[in-house]
C-alpha cells in the first residue's frame, strides 16, 4: 500500500517532467506568461481565473515581483495556472514544485494531477486535429502507470551512503540502482515498464536490489546465429562457475541434448511470461527446449535488460524482455546485435586515428552473442527477437584494477536524496561544496565533451545518454569514458570518408525510417546536442547545483 508522501512526490516528479515537455513542445497552445501585477489585473475580470489563482497561491505563496505565472485556457473553458521561470535551456520551465491549479465554470477549483492535465491538453489537440484519441489515451494510461511505479520506487531504500569507497563491483551495482531511480531524465513516462506489475517490479527492477537466477533454454545449434567474436565460446563458460556449468551439463545430458544443442540464458520473467506464447512453433518442434536448471546469480542494472554478476564482474549479460519502455519493446534482435558489431568496429578504428581517444575512450566488447534464427531467414521477424543473449565484456584494464571506479552518468542525474556528490567531494578532500561542485562538473564536461567532439569530427555520435556512458574514475578524478550498448551509433558518411573510415553498412528494415544515418552534419550535431548535452549533462548539472547550494546563488544553467 503506497503512503501519501511517496504518492505525492511521484506525482510531483512526473508533473515536473510533463509540464516541461509540454512547454518545450509548445503544446499548451495559447499559454500566457504573466507577471504578478498582470495576473492580478486579469483575475479581477474573470471569476474562473480568480479561483484558479487563489488556489495556486494557497500552495505557492511567494508573490515576489519577478515571479511568473502561466495561464492556459482549455477548450472546455477550464482555466489552468502554474508557476514558471525563465530558462536558458528552453524559454520557459515550470517551478520545481510543479503545482497546477485548475478552475472551471462550476467554480470547482482543484489541483490537477498529471493525468487530468494531460486529458485537458489532449482534448484540445484532438479538437484541432493535432492528436489522435487512441494515442492520447495510451499516453495518459502510461502517465498513470508511471506514477504508480515511481511511487513504488520511492518506497525502496536508497543505495548505501558509501558508493565509491566500497569494492568496484559493489560500487557499480549500487550506482546502477541509483541511476534506475530516475531512469531517463526529463521524459515524463520514462520510468514505466509496461507489462510489469508491482510484484514484477519488486522482483526484477534494479530499484529492488534483488538477485535473480538465470533460466536456460536449450536451442538447436543449427538454428542459432552468433556474433563476430563468439568463436567457440559458450554462454555458460562466460557466465557461470565450474559447479554451475556442471549442473547445466547434467541436465543437457539427461535430456539427450548435449551434442546438438546449446544452453542460452533467459531472463526468468521472459521464460515464464513471454516465450511460451511467442516461441510456440519452436517449442512444439523441439528446436527450443526449456531447462529446469536455474543457475547464475545476477542483478538487474539500470537498463533492465542488462544483468551483472558480483562473482564475474567483467561479464554482464543482456537479455530480451517482452515489456515496453519509452514506447518500444525491449526485445534483442539479431539485426541490432549485428549492427552493434559494426558500430563497435567503427569506434575501435576511430580510436586508432586519435591518440586521446586511444588513451581515454574505453569500449565494452559486445561481439559475443547468440540469437534464434527465424525459420524463414527473415531477420526482421517479430518472435525470434524474444530469444537471444549477448555477453558484454568490460575492459580488463579497468575491472582488474581496484583503484578504478565506473560511474554511470545516470547516477548523477537522480534527484532527491542523492548521496553521490557529497561522497565524491569528501573523497577529493574538497570542503567548499559550491567550489567543489563546479570543479567536479568541469571535469565531467571536459572529459565527456572532448571525447564526444573528437568522435564527432570523424562523423560518429554514440547514443550517449546516462545509462550508456560511464565515467572512469581513479582516486576520485575523471580519467576516461567507457561506452556500452553500441548498436545505436549515429554516423555521417561523408565525414567518415574524410577520416578514412568506411560506411558500416548497417542492416536496415526496408520501408522503415532509419535513425542511424544522418544526411547532414547539422542533423548529427543536433542529435549530440539533444542527447549528450540537453539530457545527459543538463540532468547531472540540475541535480548537482540543487544539492550543493549553487541553485540558491543562481549559478549555471537553469
Amino acid at each position: 500500500m503506497q503512503n501519501d508522501r511517496t504518492r505525492q512526490e511521484a506525482e510531483r516528479r512526473v508533473m515536473e517532467d510533463l509540464l516541461n515537455a509540454l512547454l518545450a513542445e509548445d503544446l499548451l497552445i495559447g499559454l500566457q506568461t504573466l507577471t504578478m501585477e498582470e495576473l492580478d489585473a486579469v483575475a479581477k475580470t474573470d471569476q474562473i481565473i480568480a479561483g484558479a489563482r487563489s488556489l495556486l497561491e494557497d500552495v505557492c505563496s511567494d508573490r515576489a515581483a519577478d515571479k511568473l505565472s502561466g495561464l492556459w485556457r482549455a477548450s472546455c473553458g477550464t482555466a489552468v495556472m502554474l508557476r514558471l521561470r525563465r530558462s536558458k535551456v528552453q524559454q520557459l520551465r515550470c517551478e520545481s514544485l510543479a503545482i497546477v491549479a485548475a478552475n472551471d465554470a462550476h467554480n470547482e477549483a482543484r489541483l490537477c494531477s498529471p493525468t487530468e492535465l494531460m486529458q485537458l491538453v489532449a482534448s484540445n489537440l484532438i479538437e484541432m486535429g493535432e492528436a489522435r484519441k487512441e494515442g492520447s489515451e495510451t499516453f495518459i494510461d502510461m502517465l498513470g502507470q508511471t506514477i504508480e511505479q515511481m511511487a513504488w520506487s520511492l518506497e525502496q531504500s536508497l543505495p548505501e551512503e558509501k558508493l565509491l569507497g566500497i569494492p568496484q563491483a559493489f560500487s557499480l551495482l549500487e550506482l546502477e540502482r541509483l541511476g534506475a531511480l530516475r531512469d531517463r531524465p526529463f521524459h515524463p513516462v520514462a520510468k514505466v515498464k509496461l507489462g510489469w506489475t508491482r510484484d514484477d517490479c519488486s522482483l526484477y527492477a534494479a530499484d529492488a536490489a534483488r538477485p535473480l537466477q538465470l533460466r536456460w533454454m536449450a536451442v538447436r545449434r543449427d538454428r542459432l546465429l552468433t556474433g563476430d567474436d563468439t568463436g567457440e565460446a559458450m554462454p555458460k563458460s562466460l557466465l557461470l562457475s565450474a559447479d554451475e556449468q556442471n549442473e547445466l551439463d547434467r541436465e543437457l545430458q539427461r535430456l539427450g541434448l548435449k551434442e546438438d544443442y546449446l544452453a542460452v540464458p533467459v531472463h526468468p520473467w521472459q521464460m515464464e511470461s513471454i516465450l511460451p506464447q511467442r516461441l510456440n512453433p519452436e517449442l512444439a518442434s523441439g528446436v527450443c527446449v526449456p531447462m529446469n536448471t536455474a543457475v547464475g546469480t545476477y542483478y538487474p542494472t539500470s537498463s533492465v535488460r542488462s544483468l551483472m554478476s558480483l562473482d564475474k564482474p567483467q561479464m554482464h549479460v543482456k537479455l530480451p524482455l517482452g515489456i515496453r519502455s519509452l514506447g518500444g519493446l525491449r526485445y534483442l534482435s539479431a539485426i541490432k546485435l549485428m549492427n552493434g558489431n559494426l558500430a563497435e568496429s567503427l569506434l575501435r578504428q576511430a580510436k586508432q586515428l586519435d591518440p586521446v581517444l586511444s588513451d581515454k575512450l574505453h569500449l565494452c566488447e559486445e561481439g559475443r552473442w547468440w540469437a534464434l534464427a527465424p525459420h524463414d531467414n527473415d531477420l526482421f521477424a517479430d518472435d525470434p527477437r524474444q530469444m537471444s543473449a549477448m555477453v558484454r565484456m568490460y575492459p580488463q584494464e579497468l575491472v582488474g584494477d581496484t583503484d578504478y571506479r565506473l560511474m554511470p552518468m545516470s547516477a548523477l542525474a537522480t534527484h532527491g536524496e542523492n548521496p553521490l556528490f557529497g561522497e565524491w567531494l569528501e573523497q577529493r578532500g574538497i570542503l567548499n561544496e559550491e567550489q567543489g561542485a563546479m570543479e567536479l562538473f568541469r571535469e565531467i564536461v571536459g572529459m565527456f565533451g572532448e571525447l564526444s567532439l573528437r568522435l564527432l569530427r570523424f562523423g560518429l555520435v554514440p547514443e550517449a545518454h546516462g545509462q550508456n556512458t560511464l565515467l572512469v574514475l581513479k582516486d576520485g578524478c575523471v580519467v576516461g569514458l567507457l561506452l556500452r550498448d553500441h548498436d545505436a551509433l549515429r554516423v555521417h558518411v561523408p565525414w567518415l570518408s574524410e577520416a578514412g573510415l568506411e560506411d558500416p553498412n548497417y542492416l536496415l528494415r526496408p520501408g522503415v525510417p532509419n535513425s542511424l544515418y544522418h544526411d547532414t552534419p547539422q542533423q548529427l550535431i543536433a542529435f549530440f546536442q539533444m542527447l549528450g548535452i540537453q539530457i545527459n549533462l543538463f540532468a547531472s548539472w540540475t541535480v548537482c547545483r540543487t544539492l550543493t547550494g549553487l541553485a540558491k546563488n543562481g549559478c549555471g544553467w537553469n
